[in-house]
């Protein structure tokens, strides 16, 4: 059996190619956070009925949905990733059907998709940690190659369609006194969720989720503690459509990314001037 890499290099030791080839192997399980320089993405995979209408709910709320990528029906390449297969690339997936989710951790799904099937790849947050790390502002979740804890909001969506539901956010803490530098450096990444929509306690009792993370709970990905000077900072995220999804019950087969568990581009972050 091969090895499992589960520990964080300071330095990506892969290239996004070979990352995905040992993720494809099942070399590589678990979050994704650290272990690429390259853009990741979320993933979602939607019968073709319900193409366009998530196409209209990534266009009216582009801060959690910011939408890369979407394919030809029934294909399952990316073109922002050689020689990518969407359907075995990712370290863990997700399965839905009739809207409930029905499957976790899933090593693929190949099984899975289908000819009708449409993928959307939309912008992670996890691409502008290299920044933060560069700048001295690397996220606890990062440097322990974990999953980012991440919370469904009482913030509403921009409904469109057959899709409704709230935000999902992911938290890093921070320092007060460096949030105005963390909003500038990761407010430059558009397509990756920009910069954070709340911060401090008082944003979480905004938001809806001081409770959750008094009582060290989460959603999705894990639990990581805030040190006493510091405060929590949330972001727009891209499981908010797995959420959609189940809020709106759809009908048939929907599969997405294990949350945490990402699909790693070959792209830069720093580039967005080709996207969407």
């Amino acid at each position: 059996m091969p090895a499992l890499i589960t520990n964080y290099s300071p330095e990506p030791e892969y290239s996004s190619y070979e990352l995905r080839q040992k993720i494809r192997r099942g070399e590589i399980k678990g979050s994704t956070s650290g272990l690429a320089r390259t853009m990741q993405a979320n993933l979602i995979v939607l019968p073709s009925r319900y193409a366009k209408d998530f196409r209209n709910l990534c266009l009216r709320n582009p801060v959690p949905c910011p939408l890369l990528e979407y394919t030809s029906r029934g294909d399952y390449t990316s073109r922002l990733a050689l020689d990518s297969d969407l359907r075995t690339d990712i370290p863990a997936y997700n399965v839905f059907k009739d809207g409930k989710l029905v499957s976790r951790r899933k090593s693929n799904i190949m099984d899975e998709w289908t000819d009708d099937h449409v993928g959307f790849l939309i912008g992670c947050s996890y691409s502008f940690e290299t920044a933060l790390k560069e700048a001295g502002l690397e996220p606890m979740c990062s440097k322990k190659n974990m999953a980012v804890p991440m919370y469904v909001t009482n913030i509403p969506l921009n409904s469109a369609g057959v899709f409704s539901g709230y935000y999902v956010v992911s938290m890093r803490s921070y320092k007060p006194c460096d949030i105005p530098r963390v909003r500038e450096i990761t407010g430059q990444y558009i397509k990756q969720h920009g910069e954070p929509i709340a911060w401090g306690w008082e944003g979480a009792e905004k938001i809806g989720v001081k409770r959750k993370i008094e009582m060290g709970l989460v959603d999705f990905g894990d639990f990581v503690d805030i040190p006493d000077d510091e405060v929590p900072v949330f972001w727009g995220c891209g499981v908010t459509p797995q959420v959609a999804v189940q809020e709106s019950r759809l009908k048939g087969v929907v599969m997405s990314h294990l949350p945490g568990s990402m699909f790693v581009t070959d792209l830069d972050p720093d580039d967005e001037s080709f996207l969407l």
